[in-house]
């Protein structure tokens, strides 16, 4: 009965994560950078810009760690360029995260109950659904870590390094979190782990092998331009502000610096951004300010939670997963744009333990909280099916897939094509639909200089101009936004 329980959570999962995943949401650029780079590597051995098997891809001058890039290579072999193959990794991975998700809080906990509703919770929050739903890599290094964290307590020394060293490669915030996560479990076993420390030698050694590639790959390929592009730097409120309040002293005085020292005021800074993870209206009413991140009128989690969620932090006390909610919005909190429902996707995993334990407190009131979850699903549902892309059509380049086949049907007719740049990234989802050939992209790819963020763009390929220029030339074709509304 208890294994038919948990198949049945498994069940529901899949259905609500898999159900039309192939065109809802539309497919976003960053998806199409990571399904179109191993659909090169597929063909030609090189990503986009011509370089054999990295580690980091250059992509739009983010250099992205490669890992969901090779994880999507089987299934895009195997089923062609579509979002679903592109997807089909974090979906698979995001469905075995709750189930280890579950064995974690059994094992912890020695509660089958507890568990069982710890991985219901996980189901059905929309912060998890979310970013199942998607090539989302912040999902997948979450999976890698969940299973990595079941292995260090089932004492399988060898997986809990393999996994949560496998994490740096998916997403660059998992670089922050999983080792930091990794010291709290050695702080917390001190004592068991000292008495067996010999065992602990080899599997050490075996993770620092495995991380020391991406460790190189991250300093050589640019990724600490990424940092500097979204990290809490490049904000430039609190270095601005710093002149402002010195410059309103007539006499600047080494107090002064002291006080309006532009590193205090970061310090500050990063201070509002950690706290903003833990705000209420965050978490229960308005979500993340990034379209992309959420639905219209909701939070990341269910507002009847909340009550749950604080009794079960209460009568719980569990010092680990209060330890790890703690954790997982720091390198969120490192960033510019915070607070991030991606970047702090890790918090999910204790809100939904202390929501579960609440549950489970209370259970005898069971089928009140079954109805609750039913009318939330359904409000949620709605929201994220219906009023989504009608909300938010221009956060998830809605049309792109018809219109790119419609374009190359006709390009040679014209002299020149111009695309609309109002949406992301045009150009990768212009080679990801028309399925372009990946030698020829490498031949005349050529980015364009970065933004303040960072980031980079392609402006032509062959005849297909990726802007419309204010005069248009004779003989031309333009794609403006309204061909892309849903």
């Amino acid at each position: 009965m208890k294994n038919l329980k948990i198949i049945l959570i498994l069940l529901l999962a899949i259905a609500i994560r898999f159900i039309n995943i192939n065109n809802y949401p539309a497919l976003n650029p960053d998806e199409a950078a990571l399904g179109y780079n191993a659909y090169s590597l597929i063909e030609t051995g090189k990503d986009e810009h011509g370089q054999s098997f990295p580690l980091h891809f250059k992509s739009f001058g983010d250099y992205k760690p490669g890992g969901y890039v090779y994880l999507a290579i089987p299934s895009i072999k195997l089923l062609g360029l579509t979002p679903f193959a592109t997807r089909l990794p974090n979906l698979l991975l995001s469905i075995i995260s709750i189930y280890y998700f579950y064995l974690l809080v059994k094992l912890l906990s020695k509660n089958d109950n507890l568990a069982l509703i710890s991985a219901l919770v996980l189901t059905l929050s929309p912060w998890h659904i979310h970013f199942s739903r998607g090539a989302w890599e912040a999902c997948t290094a979450l999976s890698f870590i969940i299973i990595g964290t079941y292995c260090f307590f089932k004492d399988k020394k060898i997986l809990f390094v393999l996994f949560y060293a496998l994490s740096l490669y998916i997403y660059h915030s998992a670089r922050l979190v999983a080792p930091i996560l990794a010291l709290t479990l050695f702080i917390l076993n001190f004592k068991f782990l000292i008495l067996n420390y010999k065992k602990w030698i080899l599997p050490i050694i075996f993770g620092v092998m495995i991380c020391l590639p991406v460790a190189y790959s991250f300093l050589n390929s640019g990724g600490t331009a990424r940092i500097g592009g979204v990290g809490l730097t490049a904000d430039k409120g609190p270095l601005n502000r710093s002149e402002e309040l010195l410059n309103q002293h007539a006499n600047v005085k080494f107090i002064n610096r002291a006080i309006h020292n532009k590193r205090v005021l970061y310090l500050i800074s990063w201070g509002e951004k950690y706290t903003s993870h833990f705000n209420l209206n965050y978490l229960f009413v308005n979500g993340d300010e990034v379209p992309r991140s959420k639905v219209p009128e909701m939070g990341l989690l269910y507002l009847f939670e909340l009550p749950l969620l604080i009794y079960g932090i209460y009568k719980s006390r569990n010092i680990f997963f209060l330890l790890w909610l703690f954790i997982a919005p720091i390198a969120s909190s490192l960033t510019f744009q915070a607070p991030s429902a991606l970047r702090s996707l890790p918090m999910i995993i204790p809100l939904s333990y202390f929501t579960a334990f609440g549950l489970y407190e209370l259970r005898k009131y069971k089928y009140l909280f079954v109805i609750l979850y039913i009318l939330s699903l359904s409000y949620y549902l709605d929201a994220y099916c219906i009023h989504y892309q009608k909300r938010y059509p221009f956060a998830w380049n809605y049309g792109f897939s018809k219109v790119v086949p419609y374009v190359n049907s006709v390009k040679y007719k014209y002299q020149n094509i111009y695309f609309t740049n109002k949406y992301d990234q045009p150009y990768i989802l212009y080679l990801f639909f028309s399925k372009y050939p990946p030698l020829d992209i490498q031949k005349q790819i050529k980015l364009t200089p970065p933004d303040k963020f960072g980031f980079s763009t392609v402006e032509n390929i062959d005849n297909i101009n990726f802007f419309i220029p204010d005069k248009i030339p004779d003989n031309s074709l333009v794609i403006d936004d309204k061909m892309f509304l849903p």
